[in-house]
């Protein structure tokens, strides 16, 4: 029950407060003290804002000409340098890949032959 009293009181405290009693003068000379008060509070912040706004853009300049600078090095680079002459070397590894698989056939090849001998063998000796 005391939230409701204190609700009622409050409420009542504002009905007592009536709109048209204020002379207009008095409401004119608020809303200009407070656009006063409001501008004097937010100046420094927006001025900073803007401050650090012109400091961002100064160094997204900076940064894009840094960048377009790396570029044209980097493109300078990439056409100076020639790539290695590689292909020899793939080739020779292409023909020992070759002479490898058919060696290593002829060694399962003749693995294969010493198998069926030894079966053979072992058949005979018993």
């Amino acid at each position: 029950m005391d939230q409701e009293e204190e609700t009622k009181g409050n409420t009542s405290n504002f009905e007592s407060i009536n709109i048209t009693e204020i002379p207009d003068n008095d409401v004119k000379l608020d809303k200009e003290n407070f656009s006063k008060g409001l501008m004097t509070l937010l100046s420094p912040v927006i001025e900073e804002m803007d401050s650090r706004i012109v400091a961002v853009k100064a160094s997204q300049k900076e940064l894009s000409k840094e960048i377009e600078r790396l570029l044209a090095e980097l493109q300078l680079f990439v056409e100076a340098a020639e790539p290695p002459p590689i292909q020899s070397s793939i080739q020779k590894l292409i023909s020992a890949r070759k002479k490898l698989t058919t060696t290593n056939q002829t060694l399962k090849t003749v693995h294969d032959r010493i198998e069926r001998m030894h079966a053979q063998l072992s058949k005979e000796n018993t």
